[in-house]
């Protein structure tokens, strides 16, 4: 385990930002957790408008003062979001 980073979620999250990858597969679920399967579940259900006007909010609110865990949720939801708007992949 790694000391900087603390518990493993700091660390994956860590590794998927300067790697520019996501260890959760939007397509069949492979990395997830139960929360991103539900977040899925929930986005797929949406018009792609609406999922590329989720992912431009979440984009916004990068650099805001948030706590940790917040922060973390909310580059995870960006990473899903742009999975499901091709468009959208572009971008990050």
């Amino acid at each position: 385990m790694c000391v900087e980073l603390g518990n493993s979620e700091y660390m994956e999250a860590y590794i998927e930002e300067y790697g520019n990858t996501s260890l959760c597969s939007v397509s069949d679920g492979a990395g997830c957790d139960d929360r991103e399967k539900d977040f899925i579940d929930k986005m797929k259900a949406k018009s792609e408008e609406e999922v590329t006007a989720q992912l431009t909010r979440l984009k916004a609110m990068e650099g805001e003062s948030m706590k940790p865990e917040l922060a973390v949720w909310v580059k995870k939801r960006r990473k899903i979001l742009a999975q499901l708007a091709p468009a959208a992949r572009d971008e990050l």
